[in-house]
């Protein structure tokens, strides 16, 4: 008596957690020699967000790299599935350019 009943789950699984890296790898669709890591999801039940901090290492120019992120916050709400319909995706990304071999 008396808990709390959570309606949403307080932490994302792998599954979901994959299919996020996999929708915005589509969405930039970077050559091979570029990569995309999720380096963090947090997810804040008081905010209804989930943030996500993206590193993208690549040799792209910003300006394209920005054409690609229009549109993303939709595609990972689709992503996220009707689990978590009620919370926002906040997605940074952190750009690593001019890649060294």
């Amino acid at each position: 008596m008396g808990e709390k009943v959570m309606t949403a789950p307080t932490k994302l699984d792998k599954v979901v957690a994959d299919e996020i890296l996999a929708v915005i790898r589509t969405k930039f669709d970077l050559d091979d020699a570029s990569n995309i890591e999720v380096t963090s999801i947090e997810v804040d039940q008081d905010e209804l967000k989930i943030r996500i901090e993206l590193l993208i290492t690549t040799t792209e120019r910003p300006e394209m790299l920005a054409k690609s992120y229009f549109g993303l916050t939709g595609k990972v709400r689709e992503a996220l599935g009707s689990d978590w319909s009620g919370f926002f995706p906040v997605i940074t990304p952190q750009i690593n350019s001019g890649m060294h071999a």
